[in-house]
């Protein structure tokens, strides 16, 4: 059975999962059945249920700086058009809130604001629950010495302590009317495709030589020509797809989508 549930990973996910997270969920799935098969297996993957434990979620705000320096480089393109963006393999969220909180504060500045959407997706619907809460404790706010960290003492609000547990944070409500949190397979087609810029960091790793080929085309047809694609730094240089060129702007490497023969 756990050879059944590293194939299925593989299969539903895309994923190398880690053993230690398979065993885990294996002990699971004999708690709660009276047996483990292929269909309950199938049926535990097709649910998502599986994502709970073979997902990685590591994230906090404001990760790698040098990409929200490149997005607020480029805010003024989309002054008068505004900008649609996706954070893909979001986890619990603070991606999203991130980009929200500069582009906010990016339009304190203007007249006029710069109207924007995100959309952040997960597979884990336990992540993407939290994202929609937008609670998030001290680890999620971590000091790694990024420039915008000090935006999140304007739009995180510390709740009223409760005894035995660890400090929290509540994200301002205004940020969330602009946020689309949904869950979603990066296996399959993204259900919108005229984004501006995508960010997907820091989960290319996890994923089989494969399936990041897949994800890639999958993530490139849902950017507009021109659109941007935004990967972690240590990611970049495993990512090859034709429909995509490399870019570095300001010392900061991306992927750019490649405009029609017939546009050029």
């Amino acid at each position: 059975m756990i050879d059944l549930i590293s194939q299925a990973a593989e299969e539903y996910f895309g994923i190398k999962a880690d053993p230690d997270d398979i065993e885990k969920f294996y002990l699971y799935l004999k708690e709660t059945n009276k047996t483990v098969n292929k269909e309950i297996i199938k049926k535990a993957f097709l649910s998502a249920e599986a994502a709970s434990f073979l997902t990685v979620n590591e994230t906090y705000f404001f990760r790698e700086p040098v990409h929200f320096s490149l997005l607020k480089s480029l805010l003024p393109l989309f002054e008068t058009s505004g900008i649609q963006i996706c954070s893909a393999a979001a986890s619990s969220g603070c991606e999203a809130y991130s980009i929200a909180m500069l582009i906010e504060t990016y339009n304190k500045g203007l007249d006029k604001p710069l109207l924007y959407h995100i959309d952040a997706f997960d597979i884990n619907p336990k992540m993407i629950e939290l994202a929609q809460q937008g609670i998030y404790t001290e680890r999620s706010l971590r000091e790694d010495g990024s420039l915008f960290r000090y935006l999140t003492d304007h739009f995180l609000k510390k709740m009223p302590e409760q005894k035995g547990e660890p400090a929290k944070y509540l994200t301002d409500p205004k940020l969330k009317k602009n946020i689309n949190f949904f869950t979603h397979n990066l296996m399959d087609e993204l259900p919108k495709r005229d984004y501006d810029i995508i960010f997907f960091r820091n989960a290319f790793i996890y994923f089989t030589q494969k399936s990041r080929e897949r994800i890639l085309s999958n993530l490139t047809s849902a950017l507009k020509d021109g659109g941007i694609l935004i990967l972690g730094i240590s990611e970049t240089a495993g990512a090859r797809h034709p429909g995509l060129e490399e870019v570095i702007r300001d010392d900061v490497f991306y992927f750019r989508k490649m405009l029609p023969l017939h546009a050029l």
